[in-house]
């Protein structure tokens, strides 16, 4: 029997999680892999703080992070504790000293995997971060190893599970925004300031990450086209349950050539679209290669088993780089020099909400842009033929506080 000397950077809700599964499936691990983790330390804010942990394992808990990342009888490294620099510098630091790493910290990785992986890969460790995206779905193993040999056209996909919950109650429940998203955090779906999630930051991570690895591409972050959730209403919502259509907060990639045009935020979709029977927490993710053509991966993407059974499947991988000495291999990350814009720049059929109009004959002679108009307690709701950029901004230039949502096919 082998065994493995792991640590952990935090011990929240997730590395409870982890601590769990590890204790639950030691025996199977034990029996197929001849394997036995040891958790050795874990570095925490609060090192005397009393925690009931379902944990066979007596556990050094300590309050410096140093003493992980550098003790030289630790293997692996497990970060679930968050943040950017604090935890760039203790991984980059457990690197260094010869260790491998899990995480899954989607904001560290989608501003600093690239440099970080190739540290790991001159440092002759792994560095794995399957639950940055997606909670328990295994989207990042698809594409760096199932997919490897196929040519990737795009991804679609619902990343961040605060707001799919929050678009589904509104819909389902006929409740605000605000009534939705305070139920959200009753459950502990939403953070007490939900701001990363309701207005696209968190989506816009997991993008960038999908990205690398789709596309060997690195998003630039600030030029993303993001919008978040926060104006759209019950009567929006509404009134696309009118045309048969869905709003739901939406990551998409499409690459044609050498441009990537990209998006973060609420879109349209159809009843017969994949994405509209993705409710609450759940995630979904689309992916169109050449030789597949569209495929789909959908399950939980919130909650503590989900996300730490991700980190237990690379815990698993990196162990088996370790006996068989292969370390360095990591996620595949190919490099591409390929230019990005925003998907609004490509000709695209939208939902528009339409409040009032500066014409009074706007829509008859506006008619060629419309497939289909509705009023309902006089907003106007439209389903556009296929318009152009210049096209959708002419509309918007006639019409006062309207939103326009990409209608995805």
């Amino acid at each position: 029997m082998t065994t493995i000397s792991v640590g952990m950077l935090g011990c929240g809700t997730v590395g409870t999680g982890v601590l769990t599964l590890l204790n639950r499936e030691a025996s199977q691990v034990a029996e197929s892999l001849k394997v036995h983790f040891s958790v050795k330390k874990i570095a925490v804010k609060h090192p005397d703080k009393k925690r009931t942990l379902n944990f066979n394992e007596n556990v050094q808990f300590t309050g410096q992070i140093e003493n992980v990342t550098t003790d030289p009888s630790i293997q692996i490294i497990i970060e679930v504790m968050g943040t950017l620099e604090q935890a760039y510098q203790a991984i980059y630091q457990a690197i260094t000293n010869g260790k491998s790493v899990i995480t899954a910290n989607k904001e560290l990785i989608a501003l600093r995997g690239p440099q970080l992986t190739e540290l790991a890969r001159q440092n002759h460790v792994d560095l794995y971060y399957e639950a940055s995206v997606g909670g328990g779905i295994p989207i990042l193993r698809v594409l760096s190893d199932s997919l490897i040999t196929d040519q990737i056209n795009g991804l679609t996909g619902i990343v961040n599970g605060t707001s799919n919950y929050v678009l589904s109650a509104m819909k389902n429940e006929h409740s605000s925004y605000e009534k939705s998203l305070k139920q959200a955090q009753k459950l502990g779906y939403a953070e007490a300031n939900p701001t990363n999630d309701v207005e696209g930051i968190d989506a816009a991570y997991k993008l960038a990450i999908l990205s690398q690895l789709a596309f060997g591409h690195a998003i630039n972050l600030k030029q993303l086209n993001r919008c978040g959730i926060q104006r759209i209403t019950t009567g929006e919502i509404n009134g696309a349950a009118a045309l048969g259509l869905t709003l739901k907060p939406a990551v998409v990639a499409r690459k044609k050539e050498q441009t990537l045009f990209t998006l973060v935020g609420p879109v349209a979709v159809t009843k017969q679209h994949p994405l509209a029977n993705i409710n609450g927490v759940e995630n979904s993710i689309l992916v169109t290669s050449a030789a597949l053509g569209t495929t789909s991966y959908t399950g939980p993407g919130a909650g503590s088993e989900p996300t730490a059974n991700s980190i237990m499947s690379d815990l698993l991988t990196v162990t088996h780089h370790l006996l068989a000495n292969q370390s360095g291999i990591s996620f595949n990350a190919p490099s591409n020099k390929i230019s990005e814009h925003s998907l609004l720049d490509l000709s695209l059929r939208y939902f528009v909400v339409i409040k009032k109009v500066n014409e009074t004959n706007f829509f008859r002679e506006k008619a060629k842009y419309f497939e289909k108009i509705i009023n309902i307690d006089h907003t106007y709701f439209c389903v556009t033929t296929v318009l152009t950029k210049d096209q959708r901004s002419e509309l918007g230039s006639n019409c006062k506080d309207s939103h326009f949502y990409p209608l995805l096919k």
